[in-house]
């Protein structure tokens, strides 16, 4: 966990125990090193940030009826705000998040309600009472799409409404039910953008559906595993996923490429959860297509928190490479998109990465890799933990970044990507004379 990140969790924590969405036993938790629930990681891991941008704006129920609103950062994974608002006079069965003033939330008699809240910063309240719109809402889960289109299971069977209001009054304003399936008996369901819907399963698969304009529907595994352990999934689009565990806490996911039906590309951030605990509300929407984001060319090589900015300062060799002094089991980085290789000897357990304009970046003295050869990764993937393997006197990471053979300088583009911004090209990178 970074210091950063840190001081926004201690920050957070103090008004999070005011409201008593926490408790102080939580608080230590929150406060310790980040460790990703064992029961739905997967090989991939990252700590760089994503490049995201709005918002992401989660309601929620507690078990006790009471509204609580949320806000992420989506570029880091922080949690921004927690309130907790009154109680809404019953305790709801599923919560859909139309816009950010109106929920929709149906109760154990199957009357669906109509919310409309407010908040700022300080505080979140209701406009008026919940106001009852129908009755006969039995379903177990509810999500909106954020295009007109109204989502729910009930047995099994997946149901479609149209939403022709964003206050919508009545029947006159939510209809055209449509039944689009049969079989959809899933653990958590969630909205990722226009008739797209994403889930997962007891046995731990996530799964994408996508719904066409005839009611026909597709469906695509982006995991064939490891997802069983969230009782909570939301999305406000950008290939964002939070996913809440049993034990209340929340984790963050990037598919790259979210329109591919393919899940080979999520970015996993099990190592800098949002909140490793506290997630109690029994209920949790997002508000659809809130968040959007853009593929990220190049991502820092270890966690932010691992070594101090100044280190990338120094040139510690006579020629244009770095040596990162890091504790043996740092975590390791793809710098870019490339193909992975391995090299031994002096490296020791080494790798390089290769993209697609044939730059080669060196990676050696691992402890151990965690990619294998001709595997095709992403910025800020995990290749591997750093060590002392190989010719070396102590534990680093070495990084050196090559072009047709020739060695150029990497401190400037170490530095640009531990500030968050934008690298030189390594072309441009000198070849020598690489003391700042």
């Amino acid at each position: 966990m970074t210091r950063r990140r840190r001081s926004t969790v201690r920050t957070l924590l103090t008004g999070a125990l005011a409201l008593g969405l926490v408790t102080s036993a939580t608080a230590g938790a929150y406060a310790g090193t980040s460790r990703a629930p064992q029961n739905h990681g997967t090989v991939r891991t990252a700590s760089a940030d994503a490049d995201c941008s709005g918002s992401v704006s989660l309601y929620g129920t507690l078990a006790d009826g009471r509204l609580t609103y949320s806000q992420i950062d989506p570029s880091t994974g922080n949690r921004l705000k927690t309130h907790i608002g009154p109680d809404l006079g019953f305790v709801p069965r599923a919560l859909a998040t139309l816009n950010f003033n109106t929920l929709l939330a149906t109760d154990a008699s199957g009357t669906l309600y109509r919310i409309d809240v407010k908040t700022n910063n300080l505080s979140l309240a209701l406009m008026s009472a919940p106001t009852p719109i129908g009755t006969g809402w039995t379903h177990d889960k509810l999500v909106y799409d954020g295009h007109g289109h109204l989502y729910g299971t009930a047995g099994g069977v997946l149901l479609q409404y149209l939403v022709s209001q964003p206050k919508p009054a009545g029947s006159q304003h939510i209809g055209q039910r449509r039944v689009i399936g049969t079989g959809f008996v899933l653990k958590a369901l969630a909205s990722t953008g226009d008739d797209r819907l994403v889930a997962n399963t007891d046995d731990g698969r996530l799964l994408e559906y996508r719904i066409s304009d005839a009611g026909t529907w597709t469906s695509s595994q982006l995991a064939a595993a490891n997802w069983s352990g969230f009782s909570k999934l939301v999305s406000p689009g950008g290939g964002l996923y939070y996913g809440v565990t049993a034990a209340g806490g929340m984790y963050w996911y990037q598919d790259l490429n979210p329109s591919d039906g393919a899940g080979s590309d999520i970015i996993y951030h099990n190592d800098d959860p949002v909140d490793l605990s506290g997630w109690t509300q029994a209920l949790l929407s997002a508000e659809a297509e809130t968040a959007t984001c853009v593929g990220r060319q190049y991502s820092y090589v270890l966690p932010h928190s691992a070594v101090s900015r100044g280190e990338l300062d120094d040139p510690h060799h006579d020629y244009a490479a770095i040596d990162i002094p890091v504790p043996t089991g740092t975590p390791v980085y793809a710098v870019t998109r490339g193909t992975v290789g391995h090299i031994d000897g002096g490296f020791g357990n080494g790798i390089t990465l290769t993209d697609v304009n044939g730059v080669t970046y060196i990676y050696g003295h691992l402890d151990s890799r965690g990619v294998a050869t001709g595997t095709t990764v992403a910025p800020g993937q995990y290749l591997g933990k750093s060590g002392n393997t190989g010719q070396s006197t102590g534990p680093h990471l070495h990084f050196e970044i090559r072009i047709d053979g020739v060695k150029h300088c990497p401190q400037q583009q170490l530095l640009a990507l531990y500030d968050g911004a934008t690298p030189p090209a390594p072309s441009s990178l000198p070849t020598s004379g690489c003391s700042y």
